[in-house]
């Protein structure tokens, strides 16, 4: 069988690797291209042992299939997403001939980057499996600026076994299906978080937490993805927080309940892109950041040390102007910058272009 894309991944996870392959998917079934799936396991975490359901609604038998261990196909443009799933050897790897195969680094080689921060592949070893797998050491593509620097500053001497591609291959959404028709009218001032629940999604000291996640009027917290790592900090769940379990609640039903979105985590994490922010953006909820992820977002977000975050909130909850105008900026930025034609550009483009990296 020959196939347009085919994305190998790990099809367990339940995070946004697969909420990004989902959209790709989609992006390229509404172009009309035929894509293959390939089961790639990451070994070092608990996962389920079944694929995750949300991408088997995606497989249909025919524009979307799933391809397994002794089967032998080819494909336009081979895209791994997820190096974890390269550092351990497999064995049941379908025989892939790929005119084009992109590697999608959306996680770092480490956790994170203080002493204690653990490696998660490397990409001497990652390379090497590549080629053994599909016979080609691939294009590298971080999946944003953040990742992109973390590589040059704390792995560049490793970087001479990939070859890194000068663009980043940006996540995608289809704003569409995720835009709120209203503004909620919620008694106090509704801000919220959506992430996995692990200790570098959330800050690492109980001043900037609860100055970013306030446990005083006139504020409302609500968290999906769990909580266990700030409660242990606190010792208590705060009165004025609502924790939802990671899936128990639709992000899309979740953030369209908000009025602000924050996301500030552990100081030496490097997001690798940052999926729920850009969601909660085509949802239509304001969303504050650090200012480290200014330049993956630009005007799409506001920007504050945590310091900050309630006078700013307090800001724009006051002037419905302001607030209405960064929905609409942040609405134009990701339709533009992270909207599906910019996928179907880059697979297009990797279509045509018969430059590959044999060696």
């Amino acid at each position: 069988r020959h196939f347009d894309v085919i994305i190998a991944s790990d099809f367990r996870l339940l995070g946004g690797t697969n909420m990004s392959n989902i959209e790709e998917i989609k992006a390229q079934r509404d172009k009309g291209l035929k894509t293959g799936l390939i089961q790639l396991s990451r070994f070092d975490v608990t996962s389920t042992k079944v694929i995750n359901p949300k991408v088997r609604e995606q497989i249909d038998g025919t524009k979307v299939q799933m391809i397994v261990y002794g089967e032998k196909v080819s494909c336009d443009v081979l895209i791994v997403r997820h190096p974890p799933i390269l550092e351990h050897w497999q064995k049941y790897v379908p025989d892939v001939k790929a005119k084009q195969v992109k590697v999608i680094i959306n996680q770092t080689p480490k956790h994170e980057y203080s002493n204690e921060g653990r490696t998660l592949y490397h990409l001497k070893n990652s390379s090497k499996r590549i080629k053994q797998y599909f016979g080609k050491k691939g294009i590298w593509h971080p999946i944003g600026p953040l990742v992109r620097e973390s590589l040059l500053t704390y792995h560049n001497e490793d970087l001479k076994h990939i070859k890194l591609s000068s663009e980043d291959w940006l996540n995608i959404i289809n704003i569409n299906e995720w835009k709120r028709q209203n503004r909620p009218n919620n008694d106090k001032i509704v801000i919220g978080r959506h992430s996995r629940d692990h200790y570098v999604k959330w800050p690492n000291n109980v001043d900037e937490l609860l100055a970013v996640y306030p446990n005083v009027d006139p504020f409302e917290v609500r968290i999906l993805g769990g909580a266990k790592t700030p409660l242990k900090m606190l010792g208590t769940q705060p009165e004025n927080w609502t924790i939802y379990e990671f899936g128990e609640k639709h992000p899309k039903q979740f953030l369209s309940e908000l009025d602000i979105f924050l996301y500030y985590a552990h100081p030496d994490l490097f997001e690798a892109f940052g999926r729920v922010m850009f969601e909660a953006m085509a949802v239509g909820v304001p969303v504050i950041l650090p200012p480290i992820y200014e330049r993956v977002f630009k005007e799409a977000a506001i920007y504050a040390e945590w310091q900050d975050v309630q006078k700013i909130i307090k800001e724009l909850m006051n002037d419905s102007e302001k607030y209405n105008k960064q929905v609409q900026t942040a609405w134009e930025y990701v339709e533009k910058n992270f909207g599906y034609e910019k996928h179907i550009e880059r697979i297009e483009g990797a279509f045509t272009d018969s430059f590959n990296y044999e060696q």
